[in-house]
């Protein structure tokens, strides 16, 4: 009986460092795949029909959170002012569609990889109460990396 309890505990501890290590491989190789699969049109395209996406859960997440707290700030009533200093983009365009949208999802984002050497990195969200597309443009600036611009797509 006591030698049974000692092989149990040996397989369980077995088990759990396997899976720390599994899990510490998947974070470390996390940036690379930011993206499992992707089904429907275009992502940069308006479409009609269904998009699936699959995000790794192990991506890095700041560049989506920083998109998020400005799609939160184009809801409210500063939209005008930061579509015009901070994205350079067309406020009347931009507004239109961001004041009365109620949900945003994400479904592409380019790897982290495509950042290196200047490059700017793509979030594309799925606008559905507008039947529209919010793509938001990351790269580095003089402050260092952040939002550079956000277009909408009809």
């Amino acid at each position: 009986m006591h030698r049974v309890k000692q092989g149990a505990k040996l397989y369980l501890g077995i088990l759990v460092v396997l899976a720390i290590a599994a899990s510490s491989v998947l974070y470390l190789i996390r940036s690379d795949h930011c993206m499992l699969y992707y089904y429907g049109a275009s992502p940069g395209e308006v479409s009609q029909g269904t998009a699936i996406a699959f995000f790794n859960p192990l991506r890095n997440r700041k560049d989506e959170a920083n998109a998020e707290s400005l799609i939160r700030d184009l809801r409210t009533d500063k939209c005008d002012e930061i579509s015009r200093e901070r994205l350079a983009a067309d406020p009347a365009r931009m507004c239109q569609v961001m004041r009365d949208n109620t949900k945003a999802s994400l479904i592409w984002l380019d790897p982290e990889s495509n950042t290196m050497k200047g490059g700017t990195r793509k979030l594309i969200y799925d606008l559905p109460d507008k039947k529209a597309r919010l793509i938001v443009y990351f790269g580095a600036d003089e402050p260092g990396w952040g939002v550079k611009t956000a277009s909408v797509v009809r």
